[in-house]
């Protein structure tokens, strides 16, 4: 999860200094903006800082990532930040060199040492005397708001339609009152935007879009993003929403495909590629229209348009300027999308069976 904070920005940039120097004085080779030139090509790198109590760095060869542990922001000495730093730079050249095989073996020692780092560097995290350091916790009442929600989400799976209705109601309730309460009390100098990367994968589908549209209810801009190979789907907001979505979204890429397959079994004329998509879409549309008119109930209008507002100015903040993103329209089949309409009009976000996942965070400004 990325972190938008003018603490955070100071810390960036501190990381973008000392890159800069160790590029230029240690591997000859320059920083120019976000890209280095190297044999004559122009490669991204693009820093960031993020929380994961696992991990002092990483690199992603397939966005170009190169990202730094917010807790060195703390707890580093100048010299351990550098090594970290050096250390992913290492993987950086290293995949340059010969690609992804290469993780910590001889080659990785051998490139460190050409450049004059040594055990320090290729073995930075066994000899981080700060892994034993306390961490901060996730604030309690947070994790306290998430449990509720997630309760909620699952009692509205339940068989009896009246206790369903009425926590599907409370949650949106619960959800509204946490983003009225947030956009009213944060001021611009302790405000942090997250973003939170939910989903990947190599080609767009319908179902991510519906998950997408999904999404949408649960207060926060999701948006397609990609990379080398790879598209992801990225979600920007507050930190309990964006935490709430990620959940979500986990959820909903399983459970759309075994609606999907329910649906077949319940209609074996509904079949294709073109049911397929249109049945997706279906599900979006029931699921959004259904939360749409709780929303009404809860006789919350003006509340609405603030929080509406804040999504959209959290959205500017991360990405200035951004395009609207869409799936052909294709063929449509009216039978196969009323069918996924009516199972998202019924669709409830039970608990996943294994809800433990390793949470990144990052943060940006």
């Amino acid at each position: 999860m990325l972190l938008y904070s003018k603490t955070i920005q100071a810390f960036l940039e501190r990381l973008k200094k000392e890159t800069r120097i160790i590029l230029r004085q240690e591997m000859c080779l320059e920083l120019q903006k976000s890209r280095i030139l190297y044999r004559g090509i122009l490669y991204p790198l693009n820093l960031i800082v993020f929380e994961d109590h696992k991990r002092l760095g990483y690199f992603d060869s397939r966005t170009y990532e190169l990202g730094i542990s917010k807790k060195l922001m703390y707890l580093a000495h100048d010299e351990v930040l550098k090594n970290v730093i050096r250390h992913e730079l290492a993987h950086f050249m290293c995949f340059l060199l010969y690609g992804n095989r290469v993780v910590h073996g001889e080659e990785f020692h051998q490139l460190c040492r050409q450049y004059g780092w040594g055990q320090e560097v290729y073995a930075a995290y066994a000899n981080l005397d700060i892994e034993n350091a306390t961490i901060v916790q996730s604030d309690d009442k947070t994790q306290k708001l998430l449990n509720r929600l997630k309760k909620l989400l699952a009692l509205a799976s339940s068989d009896n339609a009246h206790e369903s209705e009425t926590a599907t109601l409370k949650a949106n309730e619960l959800l509204l009152e946490h983003n009225i309460d947030h956009t009213k009390t944060q001021g611009p100098q302790e405000e942090v935007v997250c973003v939170l990367r939910v989903l990947e994968a190599s080609r767009k589908s319908s179902k991510h879009i519906a998950i997408y549209e999904i999404l949408k209810t649960f207060f926060v801009s999701p948006v397609f993003n990609h990379g080398r190979g790879i598209f992801y789907l990225e979600v920007i907001g507050d930190k309990v929403s964006v935490e709430l979505a990620d959940y979500v979204a986990h959820f909903l890429d399983k459970e759309l495909d075994v609606l999907w397959k329910q649906t077949q079994l319940e209609n074996p004329n509904i079949k294709g590629m073109a049911s397929k998509n249109s049945f997706y879409k279906g599900v979006a549309k029931g699921y959004v229209e259904k939360i749409e008119f709780q929303k009404k109930r809860l006789a919350l209008g003006s509340d609405l348009v603030v929080i509406e507002k804040n999504i959209q100015r959290y959205l500017s903040i991360v990405y200035p300027r951004i395009g609207h993103s869409s799936l052909a329209e294709g063929q449509h089949n009216e039978e196969a999308h009323n069918a996924g309409k009516k199972k998202g009009a019924n669709l409830s976000i039970k608990p996943a069976l294994n809800s433990e996942r390793a949470e990144k965070i990052k943060y940006l400004t």
